[in-house]
């Protein structure tokens, strides 16, 4: 799962160099060879897409727009069952083909757009060859995968093939910490229960029962977090929002059940015999104050604008 904005804002970023980058694929190949030769666009993908694993399909049109061989697809082609072969297809409605045919033997690189197979955003680059006499020969059409192309650009290929692996580790503990919450969540309401069969005082059973609660909601808040920041939701590490919105969220968890537990321990010293341990509570209480600020300082100074 991709986020398609946070995508198509690193390619506004790097739109010069992406569409430099696969215009020099495009004319670096024999493409007056590849627009009649099924084997050969076979060939040059599978070779093309060992070094540019972000190549995903390869095609010639005739100079009506009427593709000539089925698609020569790459090994790593995103959800191959879903790819139609085509051949014969008329593409001479298609933006791209349009936009190719008023150039000769230059390459244009369309603008991202969903791919109708798999959903994920894509680009094509459409050359249009011309031979000496100035006929029409045809086109030769590359596919090219995004969300590949910019982890290719960013360094990014090895960390998103593990990123699989990570997503199912972080559910397990998100999972785990969820059960726990749960099972404070049922020894608090099993102690409600039977609060007239205890041998203790009203107090120290309501404290325990209220930090049982206060416990369960913390560990509950903090597993869902790791599942919507880790598992569910697309995020970018390279982008510095995304960190900051994972702080925000882990550190306002721990900052809410700190501060519960303080005034819940200063409530009971208060109750107690004991009242020298409300000092602990106003210790706990001030810590929570400190990590509040801390939070606050470090928000105000990783603005965007700052």
């Amino acid at each position: 799962m991709h986020n398609h904005f946070l995508l198509l804002d690193k390619y506004r970023k790097h739109e010069r160099t992406i569409r430099d980058l696969l215009a020099s694929i495009t004319t670096s190949l024999d493409s007056m060879a590849l627009l009649k030769s099924e084997q050969q666009q076979i060939a040059t993908i599978n070779e093309l897409s060992r070094s540019y694993p972000f190549i995903e399909l390869m095609y010639s049109l005739d100079q009506h727009g009427i593709q000539q061989f089925e698609t020569a697809l790459s090994k790593g082609v995103t959800a191959a069952k879903k790819r139609h072969f085509s051949k014969g297809a008329d593409r001479s409605h298609r933006p791209y083909f349009l936009e190719a045919q008023k150039s000769s033997n230059s390459t244009v690189v369309t603008e991202p757009y969903l791919s109708s197979a798999t959903h994920t955003l894509s680009l094509s680059s459409v050359q249009h060859l011309m031979d000496e006499e100035g006929n029409d020969r045809g086109y030769l059409v590359i596919n090219f995968n995004l969300p590949k192309l910019v982890a290719y650009l960013l360094g990014n290929v090895r960390q998103n093939a593990l990123h699989p692996s990570f997503q199912i580790i972080y559910a397990l503990i998100g999972a785990s910490l969820i059960g726990v919450s749960i099972w404070l969540l049922g020894a608090s309401f099993h102690s409600f229960l039977n609060v007239f069969d205890e041998q203790r005082s009203a107090p120290d059973i309501s404290f325990g029962i209220v930090v049982m609660l206060t416990l369960s909601l913390a560990i509950f808040d903090l597993g869902k977090t790791i599942l919507e920041e880790e598992v569910l939701s697309s995020k970018d590490i390279n982008h510095y929002q995304s960190s900051r919105r994972t702080i925000m969220r882990f550190m306002s968890a721990i900052i809410i059940a700190v501060t519960i537990e303080a005034l819940l321990l200063m409530f009971k010293s208060v109750l107690s015999s004991n009242v020298q341990n409300i000092q602990f509570g106003v210790w706990m209480l001030l810590s929570g104050v400190g990590l509040l600020a801390g939070l606050g300082a470090y928000l105000r100074l990783s603005r965007e604008d700052g």
